[in-house]
């Protein structure tokens, strides 16, 4: 009898010994040297910051540091912390991402988490409201700002012929590049908000935009001064009801000629004529069209309303960037200027302009029809227009009229994915003369408006509606026919 131990060896000697096996003992130590090799990788990219090692796939780079965040971070030479406000196993997976990304890309900043847990009273240095989960404070030095997590996470709301939607957006990186930039800057631009005169208040929305670009507002009524105070770089007149008084407008005009600049929107007036603000365009030989302006170019026009205008814009430092962005502005119930008759020692830019098919109907909330008839002023016509004129010691007088009093609602902000309002901040940026400009968006989490041309909306629908179903009908009826002749 063969010693079993022998007769074992034997036999693995001929099982391991055939072709198959060799081939299949390869296959196992190829595998096992491939998963130590990549469990190898993944130990050492573990020590690799999170910018390097995980790719943002969300639709809208959500967790990703925009270029304009990264000029800002480049320039810093002030160490910044970030106080994370956030109890253990709670943490926001994007807010987490982002500030790691913060972190990472610059080496001045650092990241602090803080338990209210176990640090209570940690957040009354900063803050009296209720501070949520995931909250943060931003600190440079003596300067800091609280950014609320109710604040990251934005919801717009609007109603549009009894329709209503709501679209969230993540304004992580706008806020906290925003209060970086705060906490750097030793002196912020003051914008002063004339008032006196019925004018609108700045929508929650707006207020926020002006937080967020670092620009501080101050209230002015001019019949507390006998010039317009000298501190008050840029004036801005939002939508007043009621005309400025003769006085006033002495006061405007004067504070122009000395290099001030002035921002106005106003538009179609439903009850009084304004003829003193007027008054300030027409100064500069700019007549100020009273009416409303009706555009048949369905090119120009949005929703199916003739009065709620897509115009062109003109390039200029206010409408280059939404230009570059392919960004377009609502203008709703517009009047229009006639920049013919400017004075030869100002340079007039025409910001917006309806189509050659528009034109004004003098009549305003009072019109009949929106049929062109004899008499009206036809186009095409300046909306918006920045006058400017070049004084001593390099100083520049700026004037923009924006012919719209509700360019800065909340519904036409929301329908244009918020194109009104940056239109608006980008010209009390250059107005101000805020050099180190930061205007990041907020990042959609779900939609953010198309906006398009009546007559492109008609054509996506004859394409959608029409087009498609009968090419597939046709497609249906020549391989039916096909078959049956077979």
């Amino acid at each position: 009898m063969k010693n079993p131990i022998k007769k074992f060896l034997m036999n693995l000697k001929e099982t391991f010994g055939t072709r198959s096996s060799k081939v299949g003992s390869y296959s196992f130590f190829v595998t096992v040297i491939v998963l130590a090799i990549l469990i190898t990788v993944n130990f050492a990219l573990s020590f690799f910051p999170d910018s390097y090692v995980q790719k943002d796939l969300t639709a809208n780079q959500l967790y990703s540091i925009s270029s304009q965040s990264k000029v800002l971070l480049g320039t810093l030479d002030e160490d910044i912390t970030i106080y994370w406000v956030v109890t253990s196993g709670n943490e926001d997976e994007y807010v987490e991402k982002l500030l790691h990304n913060y972190e990472d890309y610059c080496s001045r900043i650092t990241v602090v988490k803080k338990d209210p847990d176990l640090n209570p009273d940690f957040t009354n240095a900063y803050t009296d409201e209720t501070v949520y989960n995931n909250s943060i404070v931003v600190e440079c030095g003596d300067k800091y700002r609280y950014i609320s997590y109710e604040d990251i996470y934005e919801t717009s709301e609007y109603s549009y012929y009894s329709s209503y939607s709501s679209a969230s957006k993540f304004a992580g990186e706008s806020l906290i590049t925003s209060a970086i930039s705060y906490c750097t800057t030793e002196e912020l631009p003051v914008i002063y908000v004339l008032e006196g005169h019925g004018e609108r208040a700045f929508s929650d929305s707006f207020a926020s935009a002006l937080e967020r670009d670092n620009l501080e507002t101050e209230s002015l009524t001019l019949l507390n001064y006998e010039t317009v105070p000298e501190e008050a770089e840029c004036i801005i007149i939002n939508a007043p009801s009621s005309d400025i008084s003769e006085t006033e407008k002495e006061m405007l005009t004067e504070y122009l000629d000395n290099g001030g600049r002035l921002l106005i929107l106003s538009g179609t007036a439903q009850d009084s004529e304004l003829t003193n603000l007027n008054a300030v365009m027409e100064y500069y030989g700019i007549s100020v069209l009273e009416g409303v302006v009706i555009e048949e170019s369905t090119d120009a026009y949005v929703f199916g309303s003739q009065v709620m205008l897509m115009p062109e814009m003109g390039s200029s430092d206010i409408t280059d960037p939404l230009i570059a962005d392919n960004y377009n502005v609502i203008f709703p119930v517009a009047k229009a200027l006639d920049l013919s008759g400017a004075s030869d020692d100002v340079e007039v830019t025409a910001l917006l302009q309806s189509s050659e098919e528009s034109f004004i109907k003098e009549a305003g909330y009072q019109i009949t029809t929106y049929e062109k008839e004899d008499g009206d002023t036809e186009g095409p016509l300046t909306l918006a227009a920045l006058v400017t004129k070049d004084l001593d010691d390099d100083r520049q007088m700026q004037l923009v009229w924006i012919a719209s009093s509700d360019m800065l609602d909340d519904t036409y902000n929301s329908l244009s994915s918020d194109a009104n309002e940056d239109f608006v901040l980008n010209a009390l940026e250059m107005m101000s003369e805020k050099d180190d400009s930061i205007s990041v968006r907020s990042k959609s989490l779900s939609y953010e408006y198309l906006t398009v041309s009546t007559s492109d909306a008609s054509s996506i629908k004859a394409v959608t509606l029409g087009l498609i179903p009968a090419a597939y009908l046709i497609i249906g009826i020549v391989v039916v026919v096909r078959r049956k002749r077979r």
